[in-house]
């Protein structure tokens, strides 16, 4: 509320009105009257019966108290005058039968004191307006997510609220150091574009940002002032400067300006700080929703990237009599970088199990790529180390030197049940023979890290009964709480356990040991295995 645009009756009934002019005129003896600031009548009151003055008597009354005829006495709040209080000649000359005295004075206490019950209710309806606005503006910056949308509406509403000339707000860049200024209401281009401010140099907003409510009382004088001069020019007189702090986190700056050097009041302060609060939490949130829509775009991609990597995976263990042949990825994040495959060849089957360095969906990618590159040199050449050399000669050129992949690759013959394999510094493969263990580890080092590496590779015959497990490093570096590796001794455990079931069986009783040993501490790599077992009457 405005007292420039207000009427005492605004805050005062009518009603009320009356009643006060009715006591005045009895304790004085006077008829009185209250009329606005243009002059109309809001309420008025003839003298008592018995007590009519005569204007000689008034004269005297008035010349005692120094005032002029006919006494008026201004109603005033904040320096504005809202409306006059004035007694009312009554133009005859009989004298009352009561003596009154002191009306003048009387008419002026009251005149002051219906100013200071005014001034009172336009603060108390200042301080309501400033708690509603705050809700409006809460609201509105709550479900507001357009952050341009939210900062011009606050310093507009600032202005209003606060009935001053200005107001700005300006947030720290990346760097924490330059404040940029991405909101303004009532301030000109030119006088935005005066120079820059860095935190470094501006006590002002190292002091606001440090938790205080900075007041300076004339810009054009102030040290503490970056451009003295060009708030000058723009007519700025005092500010008053507040950090927007969410939680701890600075977000930036606002500041109100006034035409005039003005004093602001402790309600005025306390307003600013809980505006600029308002719009430091509308800041964070706006920040906060960014984040999260960023989060759904990010977590589309991998599922679908996951759902790609599933589909390069094996949709069913292969039929190649009289093999028994079960394959199985159990990853620890949604993409992961293992991988098995089965590659159908003439009379022969390729079996293969790798791991890339990394996680995530780098690690994803670069298993997708090792896998084409050995399918296709796969199904070209039938050397196993010419097929790894290529594949190794591949990734080199097309890849990072941080990354590599370890791949182990066995080509099974159906018409001798020999298994011809390479490992490139994969984990080593457990073949089970007649009770006795022997580990695969012919080959050469990882993929993709010496062009010129050369591998090389061994042929073992498999009878009946023999088993053939290959794995990754997530089935021998899984931990439980004691910080106890599963190790290989656990899985040769595991396989002689299961030794008589079919391949599926074995790999579900590996995993589920695997799972008895960790508990519920979390894994931290995949887990992929593969096994092969001959039947006892191949």
């Amino acid at each position: 509320m405005n007292t420039s645009d207000s009427n005492i009756t605004d805050l005062i009934s009518p009603q009320a009105l009356r009643q006060l002019l009715r006591h005045f005129s009895a304790a004085t003896g006077y008829g009185v009257e209250i009329q606005d600031a243009e002059g109309r009548t809001l309420a008025t009151m003839d003298a008592p019966d018995g007590y009519t003055r005569a204007v000689a008597a008034l004269q005297a009354d008035v010349a005692a108290y120094g005032a002029n005829l006919p006494p008026v006495a201004p109603v005033q709040v904040d320096g504005r005058s809202i409306a006059s209080i004035i007694l009312k000649m009554n133009g005859t000359d009989c004298e009352p039968t009561g003596e009154r005295t002191g009306a003048p004075g009387l008419l002026f206490l009251l005149a002051d004191t219906l100013g200071q019950m005014c001034h009172q209710g336009f603060r108390a309806e200042r301080y309501l307006e400033g708690l509603t606005t705050l809700f409006e503006i809460s609201t509105m910056l709550s479900g507001e997510r357009n952050l341009h949308r939210v900062l011009k509406t606050t310093v507009r509403a600032v202005v209003e609220l606060m009935n001053v000339k200005a107001s700005a707000i300006r947030l720290l860049d990346s760097d924490g150091d330059l404040l940029v200024t991405e909101a303004v209401h009532n301030l000109s281009s030119k006088y935005l574009e005066k120079g820059t401010i860095r935190l470094s140099e501006s006590l002002i907003d190292q002091k606001a940002l440090a938790g205080e409510l900075v007041y300076i009382e004339n810009m054009a004088t102030s040290p503490s002032v970056l451009y003295p001069e060009d708030a000058k020019r723009e007519g700025l007189a005092s500010i008053l400067s507040v950090g927007m702090i969410y939680r701890g986190h600075a977000v930036g700056v606002m500041r109100i300006y006034t035409a005039e050097v003005q004093q602001f009041s402790a309600t005025q302060r306390n307003l600013l700080r809980a505006l600029a609060q308002l719009a430091a939490a509308a800041i964070r949130n706006v920040d906060l929703d960014e984040q999260h829509r960023e989060h759904q775009r990010i977590q589309r991609e991998v599922e679908l990237a996951s759902d790609v990597q599933r589909r390069l995976l094996p949709d069913r263990d292969p039929d190649f009599p009289p093999f028994d042949v079960a394959g199985v990825f159990d990853p620890c994040f949604e993409i992961g970088g293992d991988f098995y495959d089965f590659i159908p060849l003439k009379d022969s089957l390729g079996v293969v199990l790798g791991d890339v360095v990394g996680k995530g969906v780098g690690a994803g990618l670069l298993m997708a790529s090792v896998r084409s590159s050995l399918r296709a040199h796969a199904e070209d050449v039938g050397d196993l180390d010419e097929v790894m050399s290529r594949v190794n000669r591949t990734l080199v050129r097309d890849s990072k030197p941080e990354e590599f992949a370890t791949v182990f690759y066995g080509m099974i013959d159906s018409t001798n049940n020999r298994l011809t394999y390479c490992s490139a510094g994969h984990e080593p493969a457990i073949l089970y023979k007649q009770g006795m263990f022997d580990e695969l580890v012919t080959g050469g080092m990882a993929i993709g890290i010496d062009e010129g590496q050369q591998y090389a590779k061994r042929g073992v015959d498999m009878g009946g009964g023999d088993i053939l497990v290959l794995y990754s490093d997530g089935v021998t570096d899984a931990t439980n709480f004691d910080g106890e590796r599963f190790g290989r001794e656990k899985v040769r455990q595991a396989i002689e356990e299961a030794a008589e079931r079919s391949a599926r069986d074995i790999l579900n009783h590996i995993l589920w040991q695997i799972r008895r040993f960790v508990g519920l501490n979390p894994r931290p790599d995949d887990i992929t295995l593969v096994a092969v077992k001959v039947p006892e009457n191949a």
